[in-house]
C-alpha cells in the first residue's frame, strides 16, 4: 500500500478509461432525450405548445449551466479527500454541496418571476407563447432543488472514482422523463404543461436515485465526523471560494456563446441557421472531450491528495494522448463526412450551399479546441479555480477582440475565427499556467 494505492490496481490508461466512458456515455444520453423530446412534441400538433418547450427549456439550460460549478467543485475537494484517505472529508463535501444546492433550488423559486420576466423581455415571443412559456417554467422551476442537487451528487461520486453510478441515473432519469411526458402528453392531454411536469418527476425520481445509491455506499465507508463541522468556517468557506470561481468562469463562459447566438441573428435569418447547425459538431465533439475532462478531474483530485505528483503528470499526459487521438479522429471524420452530416441536419439547398463557404472552420475548431476541455478537468481536480477564472477573462477578452477587429471584414467567418481562437486562447493559456498546477 502507497499513499491509500496499491499495486493491485488497474492501470492508469484503465483507470482513465472506466472513469471516462461512463461519463461519455451519460453525455450522450442528453441529446438522445431531445431527440425524443422533439419527436413527441412534434405530434402535439400545437406550435405554442412546441415553442414554450422550446424556449422554456433554453431558459432553464442557461440556469443550470451557469450552476453547473457545483459538479465541478465537489467533485475536486471529493478527490483529493479521498486521495488523503479522508472519508470524513469526503462525506463532509458532499452535505456542504448538498446544502448549496438546496439554497440554489430555493433561490430560483423565489426569483422565478423576475426571470421569467427578464427571459421573456429578451426573447420577445408573441402573447399567446409569452403565457406558455411562464407557465412553463412556473411548473418546471419546482424541479431546481432536485436538479442542482445532482449536480453535487454526480461531482461526489465521481470525485469517489465512480463514473458508472452517475452514468445509470442519468440514463434511468431520462427514460423516466420519456416515459413521465408521454403520460402526460399522450394520455392526459397537458401538453407543455405535461411536460413540465413529466420533467419535474423524473428530476426526483433521480434524486431519490442518487439518495439510495448514496446512502448505500456511505454505510460501506469507515467515516466519523460531527454534522457541525458541515458548516466549519474556514472549511465552508474554502469551499464557497472555489465554487464561487469556478461559478463565474462558467458566467463568462455563457457570455461568450449567448453572444454567439444572439449576433448570428444580425447576419440574416439563414447565417443563423446555419451557425446553429454547425454548432451541432462542436456540442457532439464536446460530449467526447468532456467524458474524458471527468477522468482528469477525479485522478488529478485524487492524485493531488495523496500527494503522487508523478502519478499526476503521468495522468495528463495519458489523458492528453486520449484528447489528441479523439481531436484526430473528430478531425477525420467532420472533413470527410461533414456534407454528408449536414444532410442529415438540413434539406435546405441554400443552407448547404452556404456551409461548403464555413467548412475549414470545424475540423480547425476539434483539433485546437481539445486542450482547453482536458486542462478544465486538471485544473478542477487541482481546485485552481483562480488560475481557471483568470484563463478564462483573458480567452474571453481575446474572443471579443478578434470578432470586433475582424467582423467588418469577414462577416461570420469572423464569428469563427474568435470562437476558434477563444477555444485556442483558452488552451494556450493554461497550458502555460500548468506548471503551477501540475
Amino acid at each position: 500500500m502507497r499513499n491509500g494505492t496499491c499495486d493491485s490496481q488497474p492501470s492508469l490508461n484503465a483507470q482513465i478509461l472506466h472513469l471516462a466512458v461512463p461519463n461519455l456515455i451519460s453525455n450522450v444520453t442528453v441529446p438522445l432525450l431531445g431527440a425524443v423530446d422533439l419527436a413527441m412534441m412534434g405530434r402535439m400538433n400545437s406550435l405554442t405548445a412546441m415553442g414554450a418547450i422550446s424556449l422554456g427549456s433554453m431558459i432553464f439550460n442557461f440556469l443550470y449551466w451557469a450552476l453547473g460549478f457545483l459538479r465541478m467543485g465537489t467533485c475536486g475537494f471529493t478527490a483529493q479527500a479521498y486521495g488523503a484517505g479522508r472519508m470524513d472529508e469526503s462525506v463532509l463535501t458532499l452535505f456542504r454541496g448538498l446544502f448549496i444546492a438546496l439554497c440554489g433550488g430555493l433561490l430560483l423559486w423565489v426569483l422565478q418571476s423576475p426571470i421569467i420576466r427578464i427571459a421573456l423581455s429578451a426573447a420577445a415571443p408573441e402573447p399567446a407563447l409569452a403565457e406558455a412559456t411562464a407557465r412553463y417554467v412556473r411548473i418546471r422551476i419546482w424541479a431546481a432543488p432536485a436538479s442542482i442537487a445532482a449536480f453535487a451528487f454526480a461531482g461526489w461520486f465521481i470525485g469517489m472514482q465512480d463514473s458508472k453510478t452517475p452514468m445509470w441515473i442519468a440514463i434511468l432519469i431520462n427514460l423516466a422523463n420519456v416515459a413521465f411526458n408521454y403520460l402526460f402528453i399522450f394520455v392526459y392531454h397537458y401538453g407543455s404543461d405535461g411536460v413540465a411536469i413529466g420533467t419535474v418527476l423524473a428530476q426526483y425520481t433521480g434524486l431519490l436515485l442518487y439518495i439510495g445509491f448514496s446512502f448505500k455506499k456511505l454505510t460501506s465507508m469507515p467515516h466519523r465526523f460531527k454534522w457541525r463541522a458541515i458548516a466549519e468556517p474556514k472549511a465552508l468557506k474554502r469551499f464557497l471560494n472555489v465554487n464561487s470561481d469556478i461559478f463565474l468562469r462558467t458566467l463568462l463562459l455563457i457570455v461568450v456563446f449567448a453572444f454567439f447566438t444572439a449576433r448570428s441573428t444580425r447576419f440574416g435569418s439563414e447565417i443563423l441557421v446555419l451557425n446553429t447547425l454547425l454548432y451541432q459538431f462542436f456540442i457532439f465533439y464536446s460530449y467526447a472531450m468532456d467524458g474524458f475532462a471527468h477522468a482528469a478531474e477525479a485522478l488529478c483530485g485524487k492524485f493531488t491528495g495523496s500527494g503522487e505528483r508523478q502519478e499526476k503528470r503521468k495522468t495528463v499526459r495519458y489523458v492528453f494522448l486520449w484528447g489528441l487521438g479523439i481531436g484526430l479522429a473528430f478531425t477525420l471524420c467532420y472533413s470527410l463526412g461533414f456534407n454528408a452530416i449536414m444532410r442529415l441536419f438540413t434539406d435546405d439547398t441554400l443552407i448547404l450551399g452556404i456551409s461548403r463557404q464555413y467548412f475549414f472552420w470545424i475540423p480547425l475548431v476539434t483539433i485546437l479546441g481539445f486542450p482547453a476541455f482536458l486542462w478544465d478537468g486538471v485544473y478542477a481536480g487541482s481546485l485552481a479555480s483562480k488560475a481557471m477564472l483568470l484563463t478564462m477573462a483573458l480567452s474571453v477578452l481575446g474572443f471579443f477582440a478578434l470578432f470586433y477587429s475582424f467582423c467588418p471584414l469577414l462577416q461570420n467567418h469572423a464569428m469563427w475565427l474568435a470562437m476558434t481562437g477563444f477555444l485556442a486562447l483558452r488552451g494556450i493559456s493554461m497550458t502555460l499556467w500548468s506548471k503551477r498546477v501540475v
